[in-house]
């Protein structure tokens, strides 16, 4: 498996390959990392590591293999860079997007409490679905009310994890927030509220 997704030759190399970053969580904080530090070596991701450098350095190549990363210089020390993955997963009643938001969501599960219980509670596709919704609540098209309403959660706790979410994809991505235009987010609203 490690090799079939580098060679690019079926999008369930990409798929299988994909979940060892979901359920793996040092993979998971590897490639947040990466991704933060922009084309770090594998000794600039050791540091703040538990993991030793060899650890890292191993699922550093495991995840180069899995084209998860891509190594970008030929001399030593090499520097990595995170692939963007944006992945389509559905099922007969659900579509779920994987993208390097979602990694670094699962990344930081360890360090907030409110990541982690979120994912207690609903799960890893609850955390994709809650990543959905975030990205309309960062352009001004979502508030906790309506997830809350559509997901069947307590108010508190999607306005909770749309704040949690807010920041992961500000982070992944700064030039996602736009300013909200608030007769179109009324609209919006009034719109998903059947009104």
């Amino acid at each position: 498996m490690a090799n079939a997704a580098s060679r690019g030759s079926h999008p369930l190399d990409t798929m299988l390959a994909i979940s060892d970053v979901v359920t793996n969580q040092r993979y998971a904080k590897i490639y947040a990392r990466v991704l933060t530090l922009d084309t770090p070596t594998v000794e600039e991701l050791s540091e703040g590591f538990d993991s030793s450098t060899t650890t890292v350095y191993e699922d550093v190549k495991h995840l180069v293999e899995s084209d998860i990363l891509e190594r970008v210089t030929d001399t030593q020390p090499h520097r990595y860079r995170a692939r963007q993955i944006d992945l389509h997963v559905g099922t007969n009643e659900d579509s779920y997007q994987i993208t390097p938001a979602l990694f670094v969501a699962l990344a930081r599960r360890e360090e907030n409490e409110n990541i982690q219980l979120f994912l207690d509670r609903h799960g890893v596709s609850g955390l994709a679905t809650a990543l959905e919704y975030g990205r309309d609540y960062v352009q001004g098209r979502m508030n906790a009310r309506i997830m809350a309403r559509e997901q069947d959660l307590p108010v508190l706790e999607a306005e909770t994890i749309l704040q949690e979410m807010r920041d992961v994809l500000l982070d992944v991505d700064p030039d996602l927030e736009a300013s909200p235009d608030v007769d179109e987010l009324d609209a919006a609203v009034d719109e998903r509220s059947g009104e």
